[in-house]
This record gives C-alpha cells, sequence and structure tokens, in this order.
C-alpha cells in the first residue's frame, strides 16, 4: 500500500511540474520561474543551459512575423516572451501564432507547451505589435525535467522598428493610379481641300460637262437656222 501511495503522489508530482502551460500562475508571467513546489528545485545557472534561444530578424514590423527558435536538446516545457530592452518595463509585448504543441498563455502574453511530450527544436512565429515599442528582445524558460530547467535566456538579436517597412505594411494597396483623358479632336476652321477621286469634285466635273454639252448643242441648232 505504501509502495502504491508513493507512486501516486510522484504521478501527481510530475502532473504539477508539467501542467498544460495554459494553467501556469500568473505570478509567473514576470519572473517566468517555474513553481518551486511542484518542481523541487531552483533555476540551474543559464551559463549552463544547453538550449540556445534565436530570433531570424533584427528588426520588425506589424503585420510581418518573426521567427524564433529554442533549439538543443529534448525538453518537455517553456515559456517565450517579447519585451523591450528597457528594463523597467516588464509587460510582454505583441502576440504568438500557436502551434500543436503550443498555447498562448493570455495572461502572460507568452506562448508556453501545450503538453509535457518531448520536443527538440522549437520553432514560432512572432507577432509584433502594431506600433513603436523600442527595442525587443526575446526571453525563454526551457524546462528539460521535474528538477532540471533554466530561466533567463535572451537571444542575443535584438530588433529595432522599422517605420518604413510598417508603413508600406498599413498601405499595401498604395500604387499611384494615373488616370488619362483623350484629348478632343480639333475642328478645322476652314473645309479640307477636296480630293480628286471625291464624291464633290466628281460632281463638279459633271456639272461643267453638262454645260459645256448645252451650250455645243445650242451652237449647234442656232447654226441651222440660220442655214
Amino acid at each position: 500500500m505504501e509502495n502504491i501511495l508513493a507512486v501516486l503522489l510522484t504521478c501527481l508530482a510530475v502532473a504539477r511540474a508539467y501542467p498544460d502551460g495554459a494553467n501556469i500562475p500568473v505570478a509567473v508571467c514576470t519572473t517566468m520561474t517555474p513553481n518551486a513546489v511542484s518542481h523541487n528545485a531552483t533555476p540551474q545557472a543559464i551559463n549552463t543551459s544547453p538550449y540556445t534561444l534565436t530570433a531570424v530578424e533584427d528588426m520588425y514590423w506589424y503585420g510581418q512575423g518573426v521567427t524564433v527558435s529554442i533549439t538543443g536538446p529534448a525538453f518537455k516545457g517553456f515559456m517565450i516572451q517579447a519585451r523591450s530592452t528597457n528594463a523597467s518595463v516588464t509587460t510582454s509585448l505583441g502576440s504568438w501564432t500557436t502551434t500543436a504543441d503550443t498555447v498562448a498563455h493570455t495572461d502572460c502574453n507568452a506562448l508556453v507547451h501545450y503538453n509535457n511530450s518531448e520536443k527538440t527544436n522549437l520553432t514560432v512565429t512572432w507577432m509584433p505589435p502594431s506600433m513603436d515599442k523600442g527595442t525587443v528582445q526575446f526571453m525563454a524558460t526551457v524546462v528539460q525535467s521535474k528538477q532540471m530547467f533554466w530561466v533567463g535566456h535572451v537571444a542575443t538579436q535584438t530588433l529595432v522598428y522599422n517605420a518604413t517597412s510598417a508603413a508600406t505594411t498599413a498601405t499595401p494597396n498604395n500604387a499611384t493610379i494615373t488616370v488619362s483623358t483623350a484629348t478632343p479632336a480639333t475642328v478645322p476652321t476652314t473645309a479640307p481641300a477636296s480630293t480628286v477621286n471625291g464624291p464633290s469634285n466628281q460632281a463638279n466635273v459633271c456639272f461643267a460637262s453638262n454645260v459645256f454639252l448645252l451650250t455645243a448643242l445650242m451652237m449647234f441648232a442656232l447654226r441651222i437656222k440660220i442655214n
């Protein structure tokens, strides 16, 4: 009976140590330190961590996701936040795109583990805020096992706000449209000269021919009368 109770207590402790990340207490949001009671341990020295936190960009702007990765041996739990490099600002920034192994912690505005299954080389996407928040850095806690975890990973890459790209993203359809109007045809003040084969010229020729023929007939008739 005592052995069964010990097993149950061990399972309970493990369950508390690796819960769904969305249930992490709000008190952890700022410190990013796992619960000392459930883990029965304190964080390992950060310089002994086998994990690396990286970001692939050095600028951010609204609408453009930033890829963030945790690489190293298998781990079970984590928390990632984007924060200002200004130490006086402790609130996290932006939002995260979730995956099958991740879930958003709404109170901490962080990305955390969905379950306690082993994970390797996690790659996620951070979505920047809609305005300039100064220089941004990524911070993470990685839990390898119940009593083995590291707090205070900081990505070496910091990101600065890109105002030019932000303006372009905000107005993607800012192409200039040029509307051209047709120039009305100029109405000539004088009638154009008649062409040789034009209808008007042919009518004039016919009229002249008829007059000539009529004159000839009249002269011929007068000559006969005189004779």
